[in-house]
């Protein structure tokens, strides 16, 4: 009988459990849901501050165009500040802005 239950012992030894292996693959579920989470909140705060970015530049463009011109001000068209700029600010899409309340905003 001894022997009986050492050759069990032994055979059991071998590999994981079911329960082994649940509990882990709920820990890795619990740390995936965790880092989508987290990546999301990452990207909203990149996309605010692309806008952010944005808005300041184009009312600096717009402040330059003005000194420029005699204090006039543009059409507040992203065509006018374009000599102001040296690259291209989107009005539609991700980091958009547009002109309202006398100044660039977030879109």
């Amino acid at each position: 009988m001894i022997k009986t239950l050492q050759a069990r012992r032994e055979a059991n030894d071998a590999g994981f459990t079911l329960i082994e292996m649940l509990i882990v693959i709920v820990i890795l579920g619990i740390l995936a849901t965790i880092v989508l989470f987290a990546t999301g909140q990452f990207t909203s705060d990149s996309k605010s501050a692309a806008c952010s970015a944005n808005a300041k530049i184009m009312n600096t463009a717009e402040a330059a165009y003005a000194a420029a011109h005699a204090g006039t001000a543009s059409d507040h068209s992203t065509t006018a500040l374009q000599p102001y700029l040296t690259d291209t600010i989107p009005t539609s899409g991700t980091g958009a802005v547009k002109y309202a309340s006398g100044q660039w905003v977030c879109a």
